[in-house]
């Protein structure tokens, strides 16, 4: 990665992620380096990599898992109300009825168990 004099070099290894997740080079679900990795790489400090990847967790790129790392989770199209759907449609294919998984929401929102 090349630096350049056009913004902080947090933001441009934030926006150089981007390009690359949107384009597909870095897909769904892959870690990205740890910032002392990645910093390392760069020759910069750890805590500009850190600026960089809260940036991108802020933007909704990736998420941040604590002692696991940083991976990406970002979906163009992100619509979670379809995602659920498509979840609850998969958990009925394997088996769980309409009813249990109702209950389920029903406790997960704060409602009691039947």
């Amino acid at each position: 990665m090349i630096f350049n004099n056009n913004g902080n070099v947090f933001e441009q290894i934030a926006n150089n992620y981007i390009k690359m997740i949107k384009s597909g080079v870095i897909k769904n679900g892959e870690y990205l380096p740890s910032c002392r990795d990645l910093a390392k790489e760069l020759g910069i400090n750890p805590n500009t990599v850190q600026k960089a990847y809260t940036m991108l967790e802020e933007k909704g790129f990736v998420t941040k898992v604590l002692k696991k790392g940083v991976y990406v989770s970002y979906l163009e199209n992100n619509d979670p109300l379809k995602d659920f759907k498509d979840y609850a449609k998969k958990l009925n294919d394997d088996g769980f009825s309409k009813q249990e998984l109702k209950d389920a929401i029903d406790l997960a929102i704060g409602g009691e168990e039947n």
